[in-house]
Formats: C-alpha cells, structure tokens, sequence
C-alpha cells in the first residue's frame, strides 16, 4: 500500500531528515538514498524499515539538513602510515626500484587522514533513528488509511460475490427438474424405436445429472466467502492467505463454468470471474 512519512531531529547542533515512501508491491523492495555522511548507519535504517514496512516498494531518503558541530580536527591514521611504508619497502625489494619514499607517496593515499564522519557518530545515529521511527509511523499511518478503504473495497465485492453465488444456486435449482425432463427426452429419441427400461433409463438420467450438479460447489464457495470475510476482520497479515483462497475460489467458479450448459449460470460465471479478478488484484497491496 502506498504511504509517504517526513520528519527531521536535532540534536547537538546536527539536524537529520528522513523521507519514506511506499508503493504497492507483493514482496518488500528497499531502496536507500543516504547521505555521505550517514552511510556508516545504513544498515539501522535497512533493518528497522523492514521490520516496520514488511511489505512494498520502499525508498527511505536520509541526508544532514544542519550541521553546527565544531569541525573536528582531521586526525593521522598512523598504523595505516606505518602499513604503506612497509608496503613501499617492499615494493622496492620485490622490483629492484630505487628512490626515496618521500611525503607525495604518503598523500596519495586518501585514507590515512580521518574525519569526524568517518570514526562511527554515535550521536547522529540516534538522531537519525528518532527522525527514522516519525517518518515510518507517518508512513504507516498513511498506509492503515488506505487500507481500511482497500477493505470495504473488498467488503462490498465480497458480498457481490455471494450474492451472485446464491443466484447461481437458485438457477440450478429451478432449472433441476427441466434438465431432467431434456436428458430424458434425448434419450428416447436417440433410442427411437428400440425398447428402454423405464427405471435404467431413469437411472442413467440421474447419473448425468449428478455430473451436472454444482451444488457443492455452491456450497464450498458459500463457505469460502465467510471465511475471506473473517480476513478482512482480523488484524493479523492475511494477505498470502486472502490470495489462497481466492485461488480456490477461481476453482469453483470453473468448475461450475465447465458443468453448467444454462446461458444464465455461463454469464453469472463471468460476471464472478471478473469480481475475483478485481479483489486479487487488491489483496496483492496487503501483508
């Protein structure tokens, strides 16, 4: 589901701010868009937006607003100093290179100097953990409002649903003793004048008829309907489990598809078809 969170905290004279959007996605998809200076802590904002998102295409942006701290005195990093002179050294042995390893050869290399960002703050951490959490929960917030819409969405479909179901019932019913009637009659008439057991051929009647019958399918789709409603109130993730069952609901609806020869039943099945697609399509958006 779709959510958007802004937030920014200070502290020590360092101003963080955090934005997080979300998108519909089936799987949680995380994209990071953080500043040099908070790099060090990405995986705080990582571990913690996917514990409090779970789901979606996510994009947390974090970046220094203010920095008011006192710069820090760059420092030497003198056992990386005293690693690249042994290292020099030996390149010279190895290569029967002469010269003098003079200061140039030191400065070259960009990392014997350390900055204040590059030594792990711990202050900023929390700072960027408390705008962090404000930026999840207004995102979250955003997306609970989304979703109470998604679910009476889904009401309203779900009960369209059953209704239709119940249709679909009530027609086999009524139409029961005509497809008798007809599978009796094409019976005696491709029999023509050949002589037919009045209680086989009933016998037999009543087997196609039973192919024929969608009553359990009726039923068992009466009972998934109940079942999805129960998802919707709950407030555990039923996502995965709304997308099973709308599975096996897809399944009856064929199956009463390739049972019916009734022109009414054929075009309430499409019309159930299309109602299923439109609510898997909205449960793919929920945990």
């Amino acid at each position: 589901m779709t959510g958007y969170g802004q937030a920014q905290a200070s502290g020590d004279g360092l101003t963080i701010k955090v934005e997080v959007q979300s998108l519909n996605s089936r799987f949680f998809d995380l994209t990071l868009r953080v500043g040099r200076q908070l790099q060090p802590h990405e995986g705080l904002i990582r571990k913690r937006s996917q514990e409090v998102m779970n789901r979606g295409k996510v994009t947390v942006s974090a970046a220094v607003a203010e920095d008011g701290r006192p710069a820090a005195q760059p420092k030497l990093d003198l056992d990386r100093i005293r690693q690249y002179r042994q290292l020099f050294e030996t390149v010279q042995k190895e290569t029967g290179v002469s010269g003098e390893i003079n200061l140039d050869h030191y400065l070259s290399q960009n990392d014997i100097i350390l900055h204040h960002e590059d030594e792990g703050d711990d202050s900023a951490a929390a700072i960027l953990a408390e705008a962090l959490e404000q930026a999840l929960a207004q995102a979250v917030s955003m997306r609970q409002i989304e979703g109470a819409n998604l679910a009476k969405d889904l009401r309203t479909r779900l009960e369209a649903v059953k209704v239709q179901n119940e249709a679909i019932r009530e027609m086999a019913a009524g139409s029961r003793h005509e497809f008798l009637a007809r599978y009796k009659a094409r019976i005696e008439e491709l029999a023509g004048a050949i002589p037919l057991d009045e209680g086989r051929l009933l016998q037999e009647v009543a087997m196609l008829a039973e192919k024929r019958d969608i009553e359990e399918e009726c039923t068992r789709m009466a009972s998934h309907c109940e079942l999805f409603s129960g998802y919707l109130s709950t407030d555990e993730a039923t996502g995965k489990r709304m997308g099973f069952l709308l599975q096996e609901m897809g399944r009856e609806i064929n199956t009463i598809g390739s049972k019916t020869n009734s022109m009414d039943i054929s075009h309430a099945v499409v019309e159930l078809k299309d109602e299923l697609e439109r609510m898997r399509e909205q449960v793919q958006n929920i945990l």
